[in-house]
């Protein structure tokens, strides 16, 4: 019996020894880590991972379902992220745009993710899942005599963090358009003399294109000032709730347009269909509505489709650009730095920085109408003088 008493106890010592732990000698030091500054944020006190993780329990946050959805978004599948380098990564990658937000230098990364639920969302620091920044946005002008705007729409304020033209360090990485230009030619040697690609938030506010002088401009659509979309923003739209049954559309998917569940093309109009915004009867995406007399009663997307079709293939006649579907240049400027295109007189050249404002916002004048139209308007108008 003694002999088994020992035995146990000095089972019991060694178990409570790697319980304890003995602190011997430190060991040499090891090769310095990443800054935990970027990568690990810190964890709020008393959170519950399960609260969360748990796809069986989480009907409060759907954390599960809403990473399904935003597989389904271009942040996903085109976001861009291997532009992963610092003068890039800012904005096409989660990394990037965390460095951002909290100040720091954007660094390349070239193992980047894509713009994902990081980016906008701090939830392990923070416990909940308010967005990372919803301070108002200053936006650069590229138009010389335009001053910045600055973009306020609630919680859309995080969108246009990247949703505008492009700025890194104070310079305007767009085409400098002159309002009224010193000379009377404009010289242009690259085939991507444009406004870059995320210009939605000047377009929604009804700022960014290029007014002609001696054109009348009559301002903006309901968009730009509208009480519930003044507190949301992009949100308001993009990111409704679908009806269920309806097929993949908003929420994290923010997709507008979408196939739905019968293989068919179909708008999410759930946002749009609000209090204090427009009716659901006969409410459609291609709407006719308060710019109807500058359509000619033509629905939004009919009418931006048909006349920026016509200043592309005026543009092409003047051979600004390259119109021919066969080149591998098709639908880029015709101008490099052997090559340069020279625009006469100067202020013509805002044409072509117009289609391309408008090209890139993409929403086919659902952003803005009337600021679309009428810039497109004015282009056409502009071109076809003598």
């Amino acid at each position: 019996m003694k002999s088994h008493r020992a035995l146990f106890g000095s089972v019991l010592l060694i178990v409570l020894l790697s319980l304890v732990g003995c602190k011997g000698p430190e060991g040499p030091q090891g090769p310095p880590g990443e800054s935990s500054v970027l990568n690990l944020e810190g964890f709020a006190a008393d959170i519950k991972c399960g609260n969360c993780h748990n796809p069986d329990t989480d009907t409060t946050n759907y954390v599960w379902a809403r990473k399904y959805q935003w597989e389904l978004s271009k942040h996903f599948y085109g976001g861009d992220f291997e532009r992963n380098s610092s003068s890039c990564a800012g904005c096409h990658t989660t990394e990037g745009f965390i460095e951002r937000m909290q100040g720091r230098a954007v660094s390349s990364h070239v193992d980047a993710s894509p713009p994902g639920c990081f980016a906008c969302h701090s939830p392990h620091a923070r416990g909940n899942f308010t967005l990372r920044k919803r301070d108002p946005v200053v936006i650069t002008s590229a138009i010389t005599g335009v001053p910045d705007q600055t973009y306020d729409y609630g919680k859309g304020n995080l969108c246009v963090q990247c949703h505008q033209t492009r700025v890194i360090g104070g310079v305007v990485l767009n085409p400098k358009m002159n309002a009224n230009p010193p000379g009377d030619s404009l010289v242009i040697a690259t085939s991507r003399w444009y406004p870059h690609y995320g210009v939605q938030g000047q377009m929604f506010m009804g700022t960014g294109g290029f007014k002609f002088p001696g054109y009348t401009y009559t301002g903006n659509s309901n968009h730009s000032t509208n009480t519930v979309i003044k507190q949301e923003g992009c949100i308001a739209c993009h990111m409704a709730d679908a009806t269920a049954g309806s097929g993949i559309a908003g929420g994290h998917t923010m997709n507008i347009e979408y196939e739905n569940t019968s293989g068919q093309k179909a708008s999410l109009l759930n946002g749009c269909t609000v209090s204090g915004c427009h009716s659901a009867a006969g409410f459609t995406i291609n709407y006719i509505g308060g710019s109807s007399s500058l359509t000619g009663g033509l629905g939004t997307h009919t009418a931006v489709e048909a006349y920026l079709d016509t200043l592309f293939r005026l543009l092409g006649t003047k051979g600004w650009m390259d119109t021919d579907p066969a080149s591998s240049s098709y639908g880029l400027v015709k101008a490099s730095s052997s090559k340069p295109l020279v625009i006469k007189p100067a202020v013509k050249a805002g044409a072509l920085f117009n289609y391309f404002f408008i090209e890139h916002d993409m929403s086919k004048g659902s952003h803005n109408t009337k600021y679309a139209v009428e810039l497109l308007k004015s282009s056409i108008a502009e071109l076809r003088k003598p």
